[in-house]
């Protein structure tokens, strides 16, 4: 929207039923959310064990995480969105990772696991708090 110009009305009763549908769609994020958690644990069990597949299993890895991390928040999880949003930034900076940054992939994708198996929507309290500092 240009600066400047106002925000075209919105009717209340459209803006009722779209929150109503996402309330919907928010009591099945926990199943979808698990359901990636598999997908992403999957992809990257074989990355870590055999550093010569990263490159191949890279994307794959990625695209998973991506998603995950756009989800997120939109569901109340901000937690799975920052962490998603970190683990992203280290995947494209680590094409051919060391030791050191596979361990900390594997961090990041425990702590989304922790996340979404505890159910820490929100900011997640101090719970929520340690986890980002454990994955600095």
């Amino acid at each position: 929207m240009p600066p400047g110009q106002e925000p075209p009305d919105i009717d209340p009763a459209a803006l009722a039923r779209a929150e109503a549908a996402v309330a919907g769609l928010s009591e099945r994020y926990l199943s979808w959310a698990a359901a990636d958690l598999v997908r992403l644990e999957d992809c990257l069990a074989p990355m870590l064990s055999r550093p010569e597949e990263w490159s191949e299993r890279l994307g794959p890895l990625f695209a998973i995480v991506h998603d995950m991390k756009g989800q997120g928040a939109t569901f109340d999880y901000p937690l799975v969105s920052e962490l998603g949003r970190r683990l992203c930034r280290l995947l494209e900076s680590s094409p051919d990772p060391t030791a050191k940054d596979r361990e900390r992939v594997a961090g990041l994708a425990a702590a989304m696991g922790r996340v979404i198996r505890e159910r820490l929507a929100g900011d997640g309290g101090e719970e929520g708090r340690r986890l980002l500092a454990d994955c600095l």
